[in-house]
């Protein structure tokens, strides 16, 4: 089994953990340790059973339906190469793509602005 790190920011924690327990996507959480404050304290390490024809399709499909429930959420992906690629508007079959050549995934909710 192989695993893709993805690390999660505070606001998009649980709704992304919850997209991926809809979905039966398996995963584990790590806190991310550290002596100064970091902007992505959990990591999630989203596994993939390798005999998958598609290993990460699912994965995909539940970062393609995360990004489009709500306008101010992210998904970065850095490939092995170190290329950084922004997914949205990019198609499921265009993510696996791209997942299969990952690194990490960076996943981003920016909490609403408040206008008081």
């Amino acid at each position: 089994m192989s695993s893709l790190p993805v690390h999660v920011f505070k606001d998009s924690a649980a709704s992304f953990v919850e997209a991926l327990s809809e979905n039966g996507v398996e995963f584990s959480r790590r806190i991310q340790l550290a002596e100064v404050q970091m902007a992505a304290g959990w990591i999630i390490d989203v596994f993939s059973v390798l005999k998958d024809p598609a290993p990460w399709a699912a994965l995909a499909t539940v970062l393609v339906t995360w990004l489009k429930m709500k306008a101010n959420r992210k998904v970065i992906v850095t490939t092995k190469d170190n290329e950084v690629i922004h997914t949205e508007g990019l198609s499921v079959e265009d993510t696996i793509k791209i997942l299969e050549r990952a690194k990490n995934v960076a996943v981003i909710e920016v909490p609403p602005k408040n206008n008081a």
